[in-house]
């Protein structure tokens, strides 16, 4: 078990791999599919991709989440975290009973597509299940190099698939699907491999209790929450524009360069949310870690935001090639939200860290009431566009104002140029878009 000093050591490691894999698979392969199979297609997918995940929410119930806190606070509860294995099951059970109802109540949805989707989302819950219990035992180190396992396995999988190496297998969406599927289900057993080998607690006899439903519960409503908030807009768009698959191809056209970006936020909450709960009682280390946290998200953010407005153009027309002006017009105000996405990062994760989920819910409940009143009036006429507007207003108002509210109930002083800089900036993108 590493020690808290390495902490900032295995950080940066994180985002440096990282920074190094995920781009490859985002602004390379997934990139790649959606040129292959075409903008309506890859609409398709996406829509139902934002559909599972959110639903997704039932696969996980918080149980990630709160186990990391629940060790980090107390490492002696490990042994009975391990039976939380047996609600995870009947979790995955609840979630395939909700996929078929959507399968039976949406039959203009592909069936091969909706499961296929819906079997990925499984897989990587479990993966990040068994990676949780790596990182609420401190080995940070270990979970650097499992958090690029899924995928650099399918990256280079996706290569030899591409490469014709295999003989003609046709290039759709359903062997891509089936791609993601094996490399997840490798890197599940080399986690539960590592877990066996440093005799970290595993599973025992079947148990129940609806005192663990009752605690992770609140984590599985930030989870419903902030999953709609981010991941419906291709589903939005489908059932309220006329052309709503090719839309929603586009919009994931633009939001790829976000989903990038925001890699690093999720990588630093990752490892930010065992820290704070296991060093809370340090209040000196927690403002030190939170100001680092936000200094380095919003650097980074800035950096990519100024980048794309000025090289725009020709970055869309590498990318997407023969389509670039519909979504180069989407690509900065896409990427602006990045700031709110950091900042929620960071303080979403400090008020998870102290248990303060209830101002948190309602933060998230309010701006996704304001996301889907401004897409359902935008998208019919603007379409992507609407989408895109609406993801900035929505995630930068939720970035500021958990912001302002954790500081001013801890009595730390308010960060006014980081107000400054975000308003400044998502005002800026607006004009220029």
């Amino acid at each position: 078990m590493e020690s808290a000093q390495s902490y900032n050591r295995s950080l940066l490691r994180l985002l440096l791999i990282n920074a190094l894999i995920k781009p490859i698979w985002i602004l390379g392969i997934d990139r790649w599919i959606q040129l292959e199979v075409g903008m309506a297609d890859y609409g398709t997918y996406f829509s139902v991709w934002g559909l599972t995940l959110t639903a997704g929410f039932l696969l996980d119930l918080g149980l990630t989440t709160y186990i990391q806190r629940t060790a980090a606070n107390d490492p002696g509860s490990a042994s009975r975290l391990a039976d939380l294995f047996w609600l995870k099951m009947l979790l995955i059970g609840a979630y395939l009973i909700l996929i078929a109802a959507i399968d039976h109540f949406y039959p203009q949805l592909s069936s091969t597509l909706l499961w296929g989707v819906a079997g990925i989302q499984v897989l990587n819950s479990l993966y990040l299940y068994v990676r949780s219990w790596i990182t609420a035992a401190q080995y940070f180190s270990a979970d650097v190099w499992f958090s690029i396992l899924d995928k650099s396995l399918l990256i280079v999988l996706s290569i030899v698939w591409l490469s014709g190496i295999w003989g003609s297998i046709p290039i759709n969406l359903d062997v891509f699907i089936a791609c993601q599927l094996l490399t997840l289900s490798i890197s599940i057993g080399v986690v539960v491999y590592f877990l066996i080998k440093h005799q970290l607690p595993l599973p025992g006899q079947f148990r129940f209790s609806w005192a663990w439903v009752c605690s992770a519960w609140p984590y599985a409503a930030i989870v419903l929450l902030m999953s709609a908030l981010a991941r419906l807009d291709g589903y939005w768009l489908t059932i309220w524009h006329a052309n709503g698959a090719w839309e929603a191809g586009r919009f994931a056209a633009g939001y790829r360069l976000l989903d990038a970006a925001n890699m690093f936020g999720y990588l630093v909450a990752s490892f930010l949310l065992p820290y704070l709960a296991r060093h809370r009682s340090d209040a000196a280390a927690v403002r030190s870690a939170i100001t680092r946290a936000r200094a380095g998200l919003m650097l980074i953010s800035l950096i990519a935001v100024l980048v794309l407005l000025i090289f725009v153009k020709p970055i869309a027309a590498l990318l997407y090639p023969g389509m670039h002006h519909s979504v180069a017009t989407l690509m900065p105000i896409i990427l602006t939200a990045l700031l709110g996405y950091s900042l929620t990062h960071v303080y979403g994760t400090v008020l998870t860290a102290n248990g303060a989920l209830r101002f948190f819910q309602r933060v998230i409940g309010f701006f996704l009431l304001v996301h889907v009143a401004l897409s359902y009036c935008w998208i019919p006429e603007w379409g992507a566009l609407g989408s895109a507007r609406a993801a900035l207003v929505s995630q930068l108002g939720t970035g500021l104002t958990l912001m302002h509210w954790v500081h001013r109930r801890n009595s730390i002083p308010q960060p006014i140029s980081t107000y400054i800089v975000v308003i400044f900036t998502g005002c800026l993108v607006w004009i220029l878009n």
